[in-house]
């Protein structure tokens, strides 16, 4: 099974910074651009559609958005719309989405995982035309259908507790992992959600961050470092995801502690950081140690079908790093 290569941009990347990208993706091998979208930030829609108008052979995929702040009726008009644009190259992601960014909305749930299922089954009504009414603890549908229905496109189901891995390979098209996973948990998460899909069948993507340069890789590799400090600082104190980080070899709780406390003081902590701790989280550096350490992610080793690398450097070498991912892609 060959490894497809999609790239991340993040919503909070001006509009024309993603377009430019996207143009640029099309003319690689990256197999699938995904768009990131926190509260508050610029619309995934929108901006998708944009990048539809500008490519034509580039996948393209919202990932992810939550049901509660979109209703599945409007979820659903919104995948519409961008998979018409796109030529039927769209796919679309969701998530509960964190409950401190829904509750800045005043969006509470009681029981998301149940509630993020309701949300699946209507968007797959009204997106086939089916006007039976659906009444859930949640969510409804009577009597609404697309006009027309739409052409079928893929959910992807983000996940990562047992619960939630088991919905996604019963209930999802695929599932989405995000970033900062260990590869160790990548194996069992992917193992959990396929014994729950329908013949074990269920694309995987896994988001991974990469900072990337050709003419320069030992930067590419400090910010990189930068990064993961301050995502270590980010997760310090969070029981959640220190438990999501400790499934890593190279780390134990007095080293989320110790990177977390030098980043957040100011003080040193590329020391702190070691090739193969940068390494699991992290791809970085030059066309060819981007190779290397894209080859820990391989499809036959996880299970994964999908790396989508997020770039984290700065928007103005978010160009070079389109070029690398395309290089990788085609490798």
């Amino acid at each position: 099974m060959r490894l497809k290569i999609s790239a991340v941009l993040p919503a909070q990347l001006p509009m024309t910074a993603c377009v430019t990208a996207a143009r640029l993706a099309d003319q690689t091998s990256i197999h699938r651009l995904w768009v990131t979208e926190n509260l508050y930030t610029r619309g995934a829609f929108a901006l998708t559609g944009a990048m539809a108008a500008v490519t034509e052979r580039v996948r393209l995929g919202v990932g992810t958005v939550s049901p509660f702040l979109r209703s599945p009726a409007v979820l659903a008009m919104e995948a519409a719309t961008v998979q018409e644009v796109s030529g039927g190259r769209f796919s679309l992601g969701l998530g509960a989405g964190p409950a401190t960014r829904l509750a800045q909305a005043g969006v509470r749930t009681e029981r998301p995982l149940s509630e993020l299922m309701e949300a699946v089954e209507v968007l797959r009504d009204v997106m086939a035309g089916n006007t039976a009414d659906y009444h859930g603890r949640r969510f409804a549908n009577e009597a609404i259908a697309l006009e027309p229905p739409s052409p079928s496109f893929g959910i992807y189901l983000a996940a990562i507790g047992q619960r939630m891995l088991h919905a996604a390979g019963r209930y999802g098209d695929g599932l989405l992992i995000s970033m900062f996973c260990p590869r160790a948990l990548v194996r069992d998460s992917v193992g959990t959600a396929r014994s729950s899909a329908a013949e074990g069948e269920l694309d995987v993507v896994v988001y991974v961050p990469i900072s990337a340069s050709t003419t320069d890789p030992a930067g590419a590799r400090r910010r990189g470092r930068d990064f993961l400090a301050e995502n270590f600082a980010r997760f310090h104190g969070v029981e959640a995801y220190e438990q999501m980080l400790l499934r890593s070899p190279h780390v134990d709780r007095q080293v989320i502690a110790d990177i977390a406390t030098a980043y957040l003081s100011g003080a040193e902590f590329d020391h702190l950081i070691s090739d193969e701790l940068l390494d699991e989280y992290v791809i970085c550096g030059s066309e060819e140690q981007c190779a290397r350490a894209l080859g820990l992610w391989s499809a036959g080793e996880l299970g994964v079908n999908e790396v989508a690398l997020a770039h984290c450097g700065s928007e103005q070498a978010l160009a070079e790093a389109i070029e690398v991912m395309g290089i990788l892609a085609t490798a």
